[in-house]
C-alpha cells in the first residue's frame, strides 16, 4: 500500500472538514427554521441542485482515480455521493447565512471532494 504524499492529504483533509462543518451547521440550521416556522423548507440533500453536483462528482471522480489508476466501480459510490451530499450542505448553509446562493460552489466543491477521494489510496 502507498501511502500519499502531504500535498494530497492536507487539501483532503482540508475538504472533510469543511463538509464535515456544512453537514452539521446545515442540520442545525434545518432544525432552528423548523422551530421557528414549521413551514419553513428543511435541509433536503436530494434537493434541486443534487443531480448537477453528482455529475460533477462523477467527473471529479473520475479523473483523481483514472490519474492514479485506481478506479473502482465501488469505492466510486462513495466517492461520489459523500462529495454530491456535502456540496449540497454547503450551498444550504451558504444560502441560509450568506444569504447568497452561488450557482457554481456545489458541483465546483463536488467535484474537487470527488477529485481528492478518488486520488487517495483506498
Amino acid at each position: 500500500m502507498s501511502s500519499p504524499t502531504p500535498f494530497l492529504v492536507v487539501p483532503a483533509v482540508a475538504w472533510t472538514v469543511v463538509a464535515g462543518l456544512a453537514l452539521i451547521a446545515s442540520v442545525v440550521l434545518s432544525v432552528r427554521a423548523r422551530r421557528a416556522d414549521a413551514a419553513a423548507a428543511p435541509w433536503d440533500p436530494f434537493g434541486v441542485g443534487f443531480p448537477v453536483a453528482a455529475v460533477a462528482a462523477v467527473g471529479g471522480y473520475a479523473v483523481g482515480a483514472v490519474t492514479v489508476g485506481r478506479f473502482s466501480t465501488g469505492a466510486a459510490a462513495f466517492g461520489v455521493l459523500w462529495p454530491a451530499m456535502a456540496a449540497m450542505a454547503l450551498v444550504h448553509v451558504l444560502t441560509r447565512c450568506v444569504r447568497v446562493r452561488p450557482t457554481w460552489a456545489g458541483p465546483v466543491f463536488a467535484a474537487v471532494g470527488a477529485a481528492l477521494h478518488g486520488s487517495l489510496p483506498g
